[in-house]
């Protein structure tokens, strides 16, 4: 009788990123070694456990659940309850189960795993220069799935048998590849296939690893295609090559990102912060923008203009190869024509891009959802997303309050992420792009299929944003459901508050390139007092004309010119045709844009005379800040309105670029203390604008020594890689 009261059987609920990241392995390990009886599998939530033995067994394994879990999982939740005993001798990994509903997390494509990559390299080991080494830890995991429960059948690994020893490993409790679904070696894998032009087969497997090295090393542009999506890659270092895909893309003067052999290459390429360092290597391996160091050497037409240099490392088991044989940087950059979405397929690839690469080094594993690399920054220890995709995304967020009903969220324009919401759940997909050309929208229509398909989702109202005529907006139309309208930099602010779960009223900061606002204007410079159901707009930059409306993004002369009008400057930027269509609002909308601002003070100050590409004049004024400048330039403010017109002024008058740089960001930082100062309540940072690093930090370090408590966004960008988050965020009941 004793005995019997000793023995329990419990079942856990497990919800979080346990799918596809070793963790059934890692449960049947820790029953196993607690002598527990009972089965763990997959279902729609995440994984369920049913664990019976000794009461202080089933207590050391609750405590060992969440704190020796494995490296890639996230628990975000674990029910439990006592259920009846059942009659298994052992603990087992059961088969999975299908559910109508759906709401375990995808885990993220990572980098391949130190032991991956020590087996990879050794001559010995039977799986030595295999491309697609992965295992439990590490490899392709969203890039590949079909559906869920994360099984091999739900994934593009279908195609491929296993082999008799890898059957073995999967089946083995003990080793690494215990039911890992992407195993595979070199006997049963996908193929590496190296194609010209016209779609030949020159090489396959080693050779073909062999013949793009060498392509490369002589100039080539090769298009290979890597986890989420094709790049096309070429020597760093090649002038004409550089030149010649400049050319081929139309690209002037947009930066390309690197990938490096090892993190001392990117050292003495860049200045290294340790955060930068943690980053740089951690299993995610986002592009991280580094300042070029005095001992960059790379061609100036890989980053021109500018002092930053996009450096990332291997994350693939075929660029690992690539750079072992090379031993140099190579340009990694996204295969796609401009403003549409990487590429993923052979037959895409050839028909839209073919002009532009030399070779192409290609293989039969499906991409089944498309996925950019990400792109970060670091400011002191903490990370500033710009590009949310690879490594990062899909990811979850716990939203402020429970949802009512399934809600699909839109996002907006520019930079589109969409995100679906149930319970208190929202999950945002990884970054899709500008909206601007079929392309891009099929990949829009694509991405919200995806997640409706992966969590046997069915939205029952959507959410958009207030701009009319923004594509986003126009589909949620289409979709004969309950529309929900949020205004642009609200959604902004509320994307940061449900990051960090704030619960009170904050002080948003909100400073972008445009938004839609309540008045009918462009918005961008914006100070709301927020919470998730409405906001007040409590000041704002003074609103200055648009000349051409969105031709003035494109020719930062027309801003300058709108401002110099503005503060009664005589200039001969201020043509007699600018003047007449400000004064009339000829196709001339008003803005309080901070990006616009950017543009017009980079213009007049020499730093930056045409257009290159978004964000390029912030980087301009960036490069050229001096920290020994202390002083900043008048404004007035007047209810809440900010003119900015004695700052134009005083820098139509000056002549020296690093003055003027350095003078602008600290006078924004002054604006905003002020505006900031008599109010008691917690800050966000949020627009594209804080993706200048210099900047946010000098704002956010401000606004802390005056007593302020202030919050980045870190894991969604600040940027509108956000807004579908903020969406869901919304709650106006």
């Amino acid at each position: 009788m004793r005995g019997e009261m000793a023995t329990k059987r419990k079942r856990y609920e497990v919800v979080g990123v346990v799918q596809g990241v070793g963790f059934r392995p890692f449960v049947y390990k820790l029953a196993s070694e607690l002598r527990l009886s009972g089965k763990v599998y997959n279902d729609g939530f995440g994984v369920v456990i049913e664990a019976q033995g000794e009461i202080e067994a089933l207590a050391a394994f609750e405590r060992r659940l969440a704190a020796e879990k494995p490296a890639l999982s996230v628990v975000s939740q674990i029910t439990e309850r006592s259920i009846a005993l059942g009659n298994e001798a052992v603990f087992v990994i059961d088969q999975s189960q299908s559910s109508d509903a759906i709401a375990a997390h995808i885990p993220p494509d990572t980098a391949i795993c130190a032991e991956c990559e020590k087996e990879l390299f050794d001559p010995s080991d039977r799986r030595y220069l295999h491309p697609f080494i992965s295992c439990s830890h590490c490899g392709a995991r969203y890039t590949i799935i079909e559906n869920l429960p994360y099984d091999r059948p739900a994934t593009s690994m279908r195609e491929f048998a296993a082999c008799k020893r890898c059957q073995s490993e999967y089946e083995n409790p003990v080793d690494r590849r215990f039911h890992a679904q992407p195993i595979s070696c070199n006997d049963c894998g996908p193929v590496l296939t190296l194609l010209n032009r016209l779609g030949e087969t020159i090489a396959r497997n080693g050779e073909a690893l062999e013949k793009t090295a060498k392509a490369i090393e002589n100039g080539a542009i090769v298009a290979i295609k890597a986890l989420g999506g094709y790049q096309l890659c070429l020597d760093a270092n090649s002038a004409d090559a550089l030149a010649a895909i400049r050319k081929r893309k139309n690209r002037p003067i947009k930066p390309f990102a690197v990938l490096f052999p090892s993190i001392e290459a990117i050292e003495k390429q860049a200045i290294v912060s340790d955060a930068d360092r943690k980053l740089l290597l951690s299993n995610r391996r986002p592009i991280v923008l580094l300042k070029k160091s005095d001992g960059y050497i790379l061609s100036r037409l890989v980053a021109p203009t500018i002092d930053r240099v996009g450096a990332a490392l291997a994350s693939s088991p075929i660029q690992y190869l690539l750079l072992k044989r090379l031993n140099r940087p190579i340009v990694a950059t996204s295969a796609n024509i401009s403003e549409s979405p990487i590429v993923i397929d052979e037959k895409t690839l050839f028909a839209s891009l073919g002009d532009i690469f030399d070779l192409a080094l290609t293989h039969d594993r499906v991409i089944v959802n498309a996925c950019d690399d990400s792109v970060a920054q670091t400011i002191e220890s903490q990370t500033i997303m710009i590009r949310r995709a690879r490594g990062f995304a899909p990811e979850v967020c716990a939203l402020p309050q429970k949802l009512s009903r399934p809600v699909l969220a839109l996002g907006a324009q520019q930079k589109s992420a969409i995100a679906i919401g149930f319970d208190k759940s929202a999950i945002v997909s990884p970054h899709i792009g500008d909206l601007f050309n079929i392309e891009a929208i099929d990949y829009f229509r694509r991405a919200i299929a995806s997640l409706k398909r992966l969590y046997r989702f069915e939205p029952q109202s959507v959410v958009c944003d207030l701009h009319p005529r923004y594509f986003s907006s126009e589909f949620a139309e289409t979709l004969n459901l309950p529309i929900t309208r949020v205004q642009h930099h609200h959604a902004h602010a509320l994307a940061v508050m449900a990051e960090y779960r704030l619960t009170s009223k904050t002080l948003a900061i909100v400073w972008d390139g445009s938004g839609y606002g309540a008045d009918g204007t462009i918005w961008g410079g914006e100070f709301l007092i927020a919470d998730y159901g409405c906001f007040e707009r409590i000041a704002h930059i003074k609103p200055f004309a648009l000349i051409g409306g969105e031709a003035a993004i494109k020719k930062p002369e027309r801003v300058a010119a709108s401002l110099l009008l503005d503060a009664n400057i005589d200039s001969p930027i201020v043509s007699k045709n600018y003047e007449i269509m400000a004064r009339k609002r000829l196709n001339s909308p008003l803005t309080s844009s901070v990006g616009r601002l950017f543009d017009a003070v980079a213009y007049l100050s020499g730093a930056q005379i045409e257009y290159g590409f978004d964000g390029l004049s912030g980087l301009a004024i960036e490069a050229r800040y001096d920290e020994r400048e202390k002083r900043s330039y008048p404004f007035n403010v007047q209810n809440g309105v900010i003119d900015c017109s004695p700052m134009i002024a005083a820098i139509a008058a000056s002549k020296s670029q690093r003055e003027i740089a350095s003078r602008f960001l600290n006078t924004l930082c002054v604006v905003a203390a002020q505006i900031a100062a008599p109010l008691d309540l917690p800050i966000t940072l949020c627009g594209g604008v804080f993706q200048n690093k210099t900047l946010a930090n000098m704002l956010a370090k401000k606004l802390r020594e005056n007593g302020k408590t202030v919050y980045l966004p870190e894991r969604f960008p600040p940027n509108d890689g956000a807004i579908a988050l903020g969406q869901l965020a919304y709650n106006k009941e």
